[in-house]
């Protein structure tokens, strides 16, 4: 008996079954998949909205819709728009009053004011071992990516192409200014067609340090996070909240007649104060919000749900049944 020898190649790798392969239309085509991964980048905050919405809002609203619309010959479009009144100004409130909050201030006082208090103490750390040329915004900027990404990716040796471009991401996600006219554009294009935003750089980091991630065996439990400071932090997260620390950073920066350290002492104080300030105001706000959401369930002096309905007193209607009853 003759013992052939085992091969262990993959028999794809060089064939045209393979190529073919490589070009099969991937997942994300699939809406459960695409409601995953918005889940999956968004964090808490995506996984609510999906739930909230799904299970909550559309059948509720769609229940109003269609609520006595056989007596009325028509959809009950009273009824329908309340429920969405009343969902839109229930669950989703207790994440856009605060975000209303933050965004207030980060108008009024600086960017920062949407960092957390807990990246803001990263980020000084990562500063004071910054080459930091106050005057000069574009520098600072790329010199604190380069502090990011060497302390990051310091383990992926094999994979410097990779590190690379999320690196360049990183610069442009911090130097290139963004409207929010074409951000919200790009939800109706195609991927091809799409503008350069925050969003589009933000979410093409996901995907490669994902990617960086599972060819390496680390954050398997959170594939899209990086590592610096001994810390563990989401990409999306760390995307943005670079983008507004150093937006607000260099543009104080260049006004300080202060030395380096002094400034960033300072600012960071400062910042760590406004987003204390801010979130005891985020939850006055969505406290008070609370309170006035009952008075603003029904949105007419009429419950809609009885349009089509023989609403007249009970005990008239039950002498009319037995009436109607003797005479038969």
């Amino acid at each position: 008996m003759k013992l052939n020898s085992i091969n262990y190649t993959n028999p794809l790798n060089n064939n045209t079954e393979y190529a073919k392969f490589k070009k099969a239309p991937s997942f994300r085509a699939n809406p459960a998949v695409a409601l995953a991964t918005f889940i999956e980048s968004n964090g808490f905050l995506g996984e609510f909205l999906a739930v909230d919405s799904t299970g909550m809002m559309f059948p509720r609203a769609l229940q109003g819709y269609l609520r006595n619309s056989d007596e009325l010959g028509h959809l009950n479009y009273k009824a329908g728009h309340e429920e969405v009144v009343r969902e839109l100004l229930s669950g989703p409130a207790f994440f856009y009053v605060p975000l209303a909050v933050l965004s207030a201030a980060s108008i009024l006082r600086g960017k920062a004011a949407k960092v957390s208090t807990k990246m803001l103490g990263e980020f000084k750390n990562v500063m004071k071992n910054t080459s930091v040329n106050l005057k000069n915004a574009t520098e600072t900027k790329t010199n604190f990516v380069k502090s990011i990404v060497k302390d990051s990716f310091k383990d992926f040796q094999n994979e410097r192409c990779l590190v690379d471009e999320i690196s360049e991401l990183m610069n442009k996600n911090v130097t290139e200014k963004f409207s929010f006219k074409d951000s919200i554009l790009n939800l109706f294009k195609s991927k091809s067609d799409k503008v350069a935003s925050a969003s589009t750089y933000r979410n093409k980091a996901i995907e490669l340090v994902t990617k960086l991630n599972k060819a390496n065996g680390k954050n398997l439990d959170n594939a899209g996070a990086v590592e610096f400071n001994g810390k563990s932090f989401d990409v999306a997260e760390l995307f943005d909240d670079m983008r507004n620390y150093l937006d607000d950073f260099t543009k104080k920066a260049q006004k300080t007649t202060q030395d380096k350290d002094t400034f960033i002492e300072k600012f960071h104080e400062s910042a760590k104060n406004l987003r204390y300030a801010a979130n005891i105001l985020a939850v006055s706000a969505l406290s008070a919000f609370l309170v006035i959401i009952p008075k603003l369930y029904q949105t007419g002096d009429k419950f809609p749900g009885k349009d089509g309905l023989n609403t007249g007193d009970a005990s008239q209607n039950n002498t009319i049944s037995t009436t109607k009853k003797e005479v038969v």
